[in-house]
Parts: structure tokens; sequence; C-alpha cells
């Protein structure tokens, strides 16, 4: 079995184990690997997270080794250093601008999939290169079609280093496959030679492009523009694009949730559809909408799982923790408040709201919090916002047939085989 397989198994494995034994920790092991603890207690993951991080490091040797170091892969002061970079732009970004641009990829995805009417499977390359567009537009002031790459070319880079997501460091072997190590290489040849273009004068008028250039010449960081940009595409966009995926299969699955939705989202356009603002202001602040997404991202977090490494042995509320023992946060299981309710595993934005948007709630827990919290995190909600409202507004959504949901792991969590999903326009 491949080391991609018993990710994409334990996927599986974590919503089994939320669903049988529900706020409890588990050991087990991988792959005959070191012990691997598997935290659902809220209180032992925000002690992981939060009050005790600095004994528990990132375990992303998976992604350096194939990506580069970047923002998403260093510790210490190298992170804060990676950090301090981007997290300015991620944090004091202009909202109505974020909400105008996600609107119009929004629309844009809608009329493409429309055009599809027999297609029986979701167009998710579509979906992925419109939340990227909204990234690159938003971030580097760049048109997607100025890059002269494949759109989906950093997430394969990332699918590809995924299948070593649990392989313990320093026992990494690349040699089970000579044709991933070539196709590792050639698509990193192509991405880094392909973000070289945006050094030019042309791109100058970007602050962050700016800000990631001089920062190479800083002593002691070993900073390399492409490097960070490669891993800050595929989260920056990859999250979004299944988050999307998973949302219209909510909506499918659940028909009286999506005319619910439907029905509120031509209210707020019958009343502010002709100021920009006041729309922007609706859709944000929408109670059902802001539910629906807090339920989105507690059944499907696109990274349903954290790994860190244990640097010293502590002490969890049912377990001893050792030194070296990898310790997976599940963002599944950790969903606390919902298990009171007679079926967690459906979507109630009456129950959400009672709930509200605090810890042990798909709005924390799918961006994760404490000192690694997602920095794109505010973004992304105003754009999901944006973006599900369109579509929700202008399609119905459909189940075009009945399978089981096979999850399969490419360093986020995605369907197997796509949404099984087909699109129908809104009178």
């Amino acid at each position: 079995m491949s080391h991609q397989d018993i990710s994409s198994r334990f996927c599986h494995y974590i919503y089994d184990l939320a669903r049988d034994r529900p706020g409890r920790n588990e050991i087990c092991r991988q792959h005959g690997f070191q012990r691997v603890l598997v935290i659902q207690n809220l209180e032992d993951a925000d002690r992981i997270m939060r009050r005790n991080v600095d004994n528990y490091p990132k375990n992303s040797r998976w992604i350096s080794q194939v990506a580069g170091n970047s923002r998403l892969t260093e510790e210490g002061g190298q992170w804060k250093f990676r950090q301090n970079l981007s997290q300015p732009f991620f944090s004091k970004y202009d909202a109505s601008r974020a909400f105008s641009v996600s609107m119009t990829h929004g629309r844009h995805m809608a009329e493409h999939l429309l055009r599809e009417p027999d297609a029986q499977v979701l167009d998710e390359a579509l979906v992925h290169q419109g939340m990227l567009s909204i990234f690159t537009q938003m971030f580097l002031e760049v048109e997607l079609s100025h890059l002269p790459m494949a759109h989906d070319s950093a997430s394969r880079l990332i699918e590809l280093a995924s299948s070593y997501a649990f392989v313990p460091p320093g026992q990494e072997s690349l040699k089970d496959s000579k044709e991933r190590i070539r196709e590792i290489l050639q698509l990193r040849k192509t991405i880094f030679n392909a973000l070289q273009c945006l050094r030019g004068d042309a791109f100058a008028h970007s602050p962050m492009l700016n800000a990631m250039l001089e920062a190479e010449s800083a002593p002691g960081f070993d900073f390399t523009f492409e490097k960070e940009l490669t891993t800050l595409f595929d989260a920056g966009s990859d999250t979004a694009s299944y988050s999307i995926g998973w949302a219209l299969h909510l909506l499918a699955e659940n028909p009286d949730l999506q005319e619910h939705l439907h029905a509120a989202m031509r209210e707020v356009h019958a009343l502010h559809g002709h100021d920009p603002q006041a729309l922007e202001s609706a859709i944000a602040q929408h109670a059902d909408l802001r539910c629906f997404i807090s339920e989105l991202l507690r059944l499907y977090p696109p990274l349903p799982f954290i790994t860190r490494l244990a640097r010293d042995a502590d002490q969890l509320s049912d377990m001893n923790v050792e030194p070296g023992d990898v310790v997976v946060v599940s963002l599944v299981g950790v969903n606390h408040k919902a298990l009171g309710r007679a079926d967690p595993w459906k979507p109630d934005l009456r129950a959400a709201r009672r709930e509200g948007f605090g810890m042990g709630t798909g709005t924390i827990s799918g961006f994760v919090w404490g000192r690694r919290v997602c920095g794109g995190r505010s973004f992304a909600l105003v754009e999901l916002a944006a973006v599900l409202g369109v579509l929700i507004l202008r399609l119905k959504v459909e189940v075009s047939r009945q399978e089981p949901v096979v999850y399969e792991w490419v360093g986020q969590m995605r369907r197997k085989g796509g949404h099984l999903l087909k699109f129908m326009p809104r009178p």
C-alpha cells in the first residue's frame, strides 16, 4: 500500500472515529512507525495547538522536501520572518475589493458550469482556476493568465508531496517511485521558472511581491521567492476550491436547505442588488449563510487533520505523550458543540446559530487556531460568502448519481473521482 493510500485511508478513519468514539482520543500506529496519537478532545487539542504549542512543532517535512522551505513548513525565527512578510497583506486586505473580485469569479463559475448541461461531475478545475484567480488578483495584483504555467501546477506538486505525509522525518525514501521523482523535479522546475516572470518590472507595482523579493537579500533566512509563492498558491486556492466543491455537495444532498438559502439570497439581491456596498454587508453578515459556511467547515474541513511531532513528554487528559510521538489533531473530531445534536452529521443552520462561531465549531477549527491559525482566515470567509452567495443564487444543484463518498488525500481532502453533481439555471 502506498503512503498516499495510507493518508487517504486515514481520512476515513478519523470520520469513523468521530462517529463511534466522539470526543475521545486514540492511539494507533501507521505503516509500522512510531505511535500516532489521534486527538479529539477539544481541551487536549487546545493544549497542542495553543497552550503548549512549543512542544508540538509542525510535521511538514513532506512539503519542504518537495516544494522547499516556506511559511507553511518553518518554525521559530524562520517562520516568524516569513509570516511578517505575507501576514500584513492577508490581514489588511481591501474587503470591498475582495468581495467584488470574488463575486466576479463566482459569476464566471456559474456561467461556465451551466454551459455543460449534460455534465455529471463537478468541473473542479474550473472552480480551482477561479479561486486561484481571486488570490493572484487580490494579493499579487496579477491576472492568473499572465503566469506561464497551468493553474493547478502548485496543487499537483503538493499532491505528489502528500504521498509522504505519514513518513517519519529521516525515514523518507523517494526511491520507491522513479516516475514520481521525475515528475516532482520537472514540475518544480516548471513552476519556479514560470514564477520568475514576476521578478520583472511589469509587476513592480505589487507591494507583496516587492516585499518578498527584498526578503531574499536578508541574511540568515535562506528565503526564496519562488518556494514561498508555490506553497502560498496551494494554501490560498486549494482550501477555498475544495470548500466550494464540498459546499455544492452539501447543497445537492440537502435540497430543502438549498432552497432555503436560495430564497434568502434572492431576497438579499432584491433588496440590495442596486447598491454594491449594501449588498456586500448583507451577504457578509447574513446569519444563515454564515451558519452554512460554519457547518460546511465542520463537516468537511479541507484539512481534516493537523500533524505535529512531540518534542518532550506531556500529559493529556487520558494519555501520556512521549518524545517523538506523531500527534494528529482531528479537525473533524474536535467540533464538540454539534455532538449533542440528534444527528451531528447533517447540516443544521438553527443548531449552528445556537452554538455560535467560537471554539468547537467549524468556523474556528476549519482554519486551525492559536499561533498557527490560517493567516488568510478573514479573507477566506469573505471569499467563500461572496462566491457561494452567487452560486446559490444562480444555480440549482442536484446529485447526478448516488455513490458512496470516498475521500482522497492530496495534501488536503477531496472526493475521489469528483463530486457527482449536475447544474441547472435558476429562473
